[in-house]
């Protein structure tokens, strides 16, 4: 995303300084959050809506297809932006709850997922996406009451970017995906945290 974007961000939603370790997430559940990021929440429909100059450089008809039908409640998502150092426009980590039933993610094969998910990371960037890992109940992510565990790396929207999802359920809510996004040379501590901070997940 662009600097502009993430500017635009900060004028259209809430922020909330987070100065101590654990914070309530939108969803309803705790994370241990690190002193030096911020929380955003968004609704990310309102987000395309206001990107009237395209600085997202996504295929949003693609993105409206893959989400018709879903609720707006469907699309929320919450950021957590670094303070200090790094470009907030170009690393962050962010958590979206997604209404599709974990039971019926696992009824497909890891490849499969992991198929799915670069033919639908492609068509929303415009360009062919690399998958560079995909795992299941990996050993650095807590299992906790999650039936399963996915972990998937894959080229984001720009060349020097990569996306590290983890997707897992918390008592029935749903698909729950924690990203993050960064550049290549940031990823090996945005991957840290990200994993501590699913890791530090509770109710």
């Amino acid at each position: 995303m662009k600097k502009i974007f993430f500017s635009a961000l900060l004028l259209l939603f809430s922020i909330e300084l987070s100065f101590s370790k654990e914070v309530r997430t939108r969803f309803g559940f705790y994370v241990d959050l690190p002193k030096n990021y911020f929380s955003m929440t968004a609704n990310i429909d309102e987000i395309i809506k206001q990107d009237k100059d395209n600085e997202m450089n996504i295929d949003k008809e693609f993105f409206s297809e893959q989400m018709s039908g879903a609720s707006r409640d469907d699309l929320n998502t919450e950021y957590y932006f670094p303070e200090r150092k790094y470009d907030g426009s170009k690393n962050m980590i962010y958590i979206m709850v997604q209404d599709i039933k974990f039971d019926e993610i696992m009824m497909f094969s890891l490849n499969e997922i992991c198929q799915a998910m670069t033919e639908n990371l492609s068509g929303l960037y415009k360009k062919q996406v690399k998958l560079y890992n995909c795992a299941f109940n990996p050993d650095t992510i807590a299992l906790k009451d999650s039936p399963g565990v996915y972990y998937i790396e894959t080229d984001a929207i720009e060349t020097n970017q990569r996306l590290h999802m983890v997707i897992l359920d918390m008592n029935d809510r749903g698909m729950i995906t924690f990203t993050a996004g960064c550049e290549i040379k940031n990823c090996a501590q945005f991957k840290k945290d990200l994993f501590a901070i699913t890791n530090s997940r509770s109710e």
